[in-house]
């Protein structure tokens, strides 16, 4: 798999394994008591505080956000700067989540690094999540190796996200706000988007992606208005601007990139369209195979999983997919499936290939009553032989699902 060594991953995460509970249990990861910005300060401490020696772009959302932050990365890059990238979860190694330059940190750097600062975390008796430790040390190693922007993505929510400890970012992006992480940020709308904005700081910037719901909307401007930031929406796309992405393209795609050259224009940055290079976006409408066709994409919730089957339609027109489809424990199955309905499809159904928990036994009930063409239920996917011959394949429904689809076509 692409990046991917079984060894040195394994001894990276072998540094960290006091703290993998509450990254992989779903009950601990989602418990409200758990989040909080609170084990934050002591970590910052321990790492010389590199937050406050960062130019950062802090980008939240429920969908898009990953793909906005590598579209600025590479723009940034593209206008000769230095960038770290710290992004979440990963697909194949937890490279993925420490970039510098458009590149993975290497297995040597970050272990390297991790065992140091995890010595000092241990010693001092501090008990961080996983990603709490991550967050910290992805501002860290940007700060040593000398980068003048760092984008970081939050992880859940915004306001009480490990990444929202950044006090005067340069500039903050939210890309489209719907239902997801419901058990932490709320029923509402209105309560998830406020969650999201907890990342807009006093008089900064803050650009604001197309919103599916008005009430999200509503709720970001009011707290930027109250915090005297001006809301800035995306620019259209000029026709030289539009060059720089593939024909055709995912519209959320699209979207997202306008975001991102939006915050560029906050930024005063000018990006270089004959040095900008596309960003890898892995597991993001990402095909990883011609013969069969093999498509990859993350889509978590109902309106992810919408978007993605509006892509397909316009992409791949008169296609017929067989979805393998697997969702991780208290995701939104019913909302999936239902946008699911309008794509033309067969399913194979099965458990994602995490420690989370996995929905399966939902899936298939709410598959059942929305009367999709269910194929096989493969509750341990294993093997591409598994799977129909020659027939366009469609790997969604989590990160981990996805995952499955590189370790069958992309091993």
């Amino acid at each position: 798999m692409r990046g991917y060594d079984k060894q040195c991953e394994n001894a990276f995460f072998a540094l960290f394994r006091p703290y993998f509970d509450a990254e992989k249990d779903a009950a601990k990861q989602h418990d409200p008591a758990n989040y909080s910005l609170a084990r934050m300060e002591p970590l910052l401490a321990l790492a010389g505080h590199p937050e406050l020696r960062l130019r950062v772009v802090h980008v939240a959302g429920t969908k898009g956000k990953g793909s906005t932050c590598h579209f600025i990365a590479n723009l940034l890059i593209s206008a000769g700067r230095r960038v770290g990238l710290f992004t979440s979860p990963h697909l194949v190694t937890v490279r993925e989540r420490f970039e510098i330059d458009g590149a993975l940190l290497s297995y040597e750097r970050l272990t390297a690094f991790g065992r140091e600062f995890e010595g000092k975390v241990a010693a001092a008796g501090l008990e961080p999540s996983l990603f709490e430790l991550f967050t910290v040390m992805a501002m860290a190693l940007f700060v040593d190796e000398g980068v003048e922007y760092a984008v970081l993505e939050t992880g859940i929510g915004g306001r009480l996200d490990a990444t929202n400890v950044v006090s005067t970012p340069c500039c903050t992006v939210i890309t489209p706000v719907s239902y997801d992480h419901m058990a932490l940020l709320g029923n509402t709308i209105e309560a998830i988007a406020g969650e999201k904005a907890g990342i807009i700081k006093a008089g900064v910037p803050v650009v604001m992606g197309k919103q599916p719901y008005a009430a999200a909307a509503a709720v970001i401007r009011a707290r930027a208005v109250a915090l005297g930031c001006e809301v800035i929406s995306p620019r259209a796309l000029s026709s030289d601007e539009r060059a720089l992405l593939p024909t055709p393209c995912a519209p959320f795609l699209l979207d997202n990139f306008a975001l991102a050259l939006t915050a560029l224009d906050c930024l005063g940055v000018v990006s270089s369209p004959t040095a900008f290079r596309l960003p890898e976006l892995r597991a993001r409408c990402e095909k990883i195979s011609d013969e069969p066709l093999v498509l990859l994409d993350a889509a978590h919730n109902a309106d992810s999983m919408e978007k993605l089957c509006a892509a397909l339609l316009a992409l791949y027109p008169g296609v017929h997919w067989t979805v393998v489809l697997g969702v991780v424990k208290g995701k939104d199955s019913k909302g999936m499936v239902q946008a699911l309905r309008s794509l033309p499809a067969e399913y194979i159904l099965t458990n994602p290939h995490t420690g989370k928990g996995s929905g399966l036994d939902e899936l298939i009930g709410e598959a059942a009553q929305a009367g999709l063409t269910v194929r096989a239920v493969i509750r341990d996917l294993q093997s591409a032989a598994e799977l129909p011959k020659d027939r366009p394949l469609l790997f969604t429904g989590s990160f981990f699902t996805a995952l499955i689809g590189e370790q069958l076509f992309n091993p």
